[in-house]
């Protein structure tokens, strides 16, 4: 996230508000980027000195502290920029319940898969639209085409996450009737998925 905000530093000083406003427009709606979080870094980033601040009084006593990049700071972006990054891996409390369950909590974990399946058909709608949106010969600026990107990685990652949560449910399904569940219906169930 700190590096983020100081790309955005980079192309023109901001205050924390201004700052997670620009970058959620940057992101889309499939990321939330928390205001604190901003702030934090912003933080993080004076302390290194990659950022240098400068006091601005408002209307009143009010006081909003803006930020621009330091030389440092550009550098440590360009580093930054230049850096490998790794896939993200699952994790998350529903896998983890879903490692420890008993027969008892079955039922409480499908009602709460077919709510997750309801939250996510509901984002990929909302994300579709953006996608959705722009006429063909357009072209783009890339901070447009970089949104774009966002967006459609985040209707790529749903799909894939309504993918295998109707997966997750035929499984509970057959672990609830039968107390286990055929590798084969599992096959059968993801190749059906995919198609």
């Amino acid at each position: 996230m700190k590096f983020a905000v100081l790309g955005l530093l980079i192309e023109r000083r901001g205050y924390g508000y201004d700052l997670a406003n620009r970058l959620q427009e940057r992101l889309g709606p499939g990321f939330r980027a928390a205001f604190g979080a901003v702030y934090v870094s912003l933080d993080q980033l004076a302390k290194e000195q990659f950022v240098a601040e400068s006091r601005r009084v408002q209307v009143g006593r009010q006081v909003k502290v803006y930020y621009e990049a330091t030389e440092a700071g550009v550098q440590r972006f360009s580093r930054w920029m230049r850096e490998s990054v790794g896939r993200e891996p699952v994790r998350g409390e529903l896998y983890l319940k879903l490692a420890v369950a008993r027969d008892e909590d079955l039922g409480t974990l499908r009602d709460e898969l077919h709510r997750l399946e309801h939250e996510a058909l509901t984002e990929l709608e909302r994300c579709g639209q953006a996608l959705g949106s722009e006429e063909d010969g357009e072209e783009l600026r890339w901070e447009e085409a970089a949104r774009w990107l966002a967006d459609a990685a985040v209707v790529e990652r749903l799909q894939a996450d309504l993918r295998w949560l109707r997966i997750a449910l035929r499984a509970l399904e057959w672990a609830a009737a039968t107390g286990a569940v055929p590798r084969a219906e599992l096959r059968r169930v993801d190749a059906l998925a995919s198609a």
